[in-house]
């Protein structure tokens, strides 16, 4: 399990003008881009290679994340059709590399040191779905439970709850797969008609079959990066204010 793939092919329209020469995933966070630091997290932790999805502006997302990282060896793919896909196709293009195991994350996430820490010391035999338990704030993937940490079924929620909900979860954009669970999800992603929706619904459509456990992060930090609001509290929690 010593290969992280990251998909940083979107637009990342909603951080212009940040996006107007660059993709989100190589937006600087303290003073580094985003998948660079990312990929620096898991190579300190003994990840010797990534593959790299990147589409909008990809020669700059090449030149901004580099051939090496430390000790990883990171190699490119292009999504040339970024502007009509979504992170289904991106994954797609990728997967292959994953067929020995390893980790799955997208590229506009932030994340504290233990977060990472939990992802690579998680039991390399189970697949893993990095997530927190689901509250009033969290809209987008949400992962559910039913008693067990085995994933029963995901769902697309765009409305805030009023509470938490329990045995419900919110994806946090980072997965350690199997070799076995990422070829299975591979021949999904290859069958699947419609290259414009997430990996996680993908994922949602065959979960009975791919059995995947949720990784509780126990509020350990992360945020995802989408607009402008995330970015200022992406740096209120990981840019040094001294």
């Amino acid at each position: 399990m010593s290969h992280v793939v990251l998909l940083g092919a979107g637009l990342g329209a909603r951080l212009r003008p940040l996006t107007d020469d660059r993709p989100k995933c190589v937006v600087a966070i303290a003073g580094e881009p985003l998948a660079r630091r990312m990929l620096r997290q898991f190579a300190s932790r003994g990840v010797k290679h990534a593959t790299v999805v990147v589409g909008h502006f990809a020669e700059k997302a090449q030149e901004l994340i580099g051939n090496q990282v430390d000790d990883m060896a990171v190699a490119f793919v292009q999504n040339a059709d970024y502007a009509t896909t979504n992170t289904m196709y991106s994954t797609l293009l990728a997967i292959d590399a994953l067929s020995d195991g390893g980790f799955l994350v997208e590229g506009d996430i932030v994340a504290a040191d233990s977060v990472i820490d939990r992802l690579v010391g998680s039991d390399s035999t189970r697949s893993h779905w990095a997530v927190d338990a689901w509250t009033s704030a969290h809209t987008g993937s949400r992962l559910w439970t039913s008693g067990s940490k085995r994933i029963t079924k995901q769902e697309i929620h765009r409305a805030h709850t009023p509470t938490a909900v329990k045995n419900a979860w919110k994806s946090s954009g980072m997965l350690r797969l199997t070799g076995a669970t990422a070829k299975q999800l591979g021949g999904f992603l290859k069958a699947e008609a419609d290259r414009n929706i997430y990996y996680d619904d993908v994922i949602g459509k065959h979960v009975d079959s791919l059995e995947i456990d949720v990784l509780d992060l126990e509020s350990a930090p992360w945020i995802e990066i989408d607009d402008f609001y995330d970015m200022a509290a992406a740096r209120d929690l990981f840019e040094d204010k001294k």
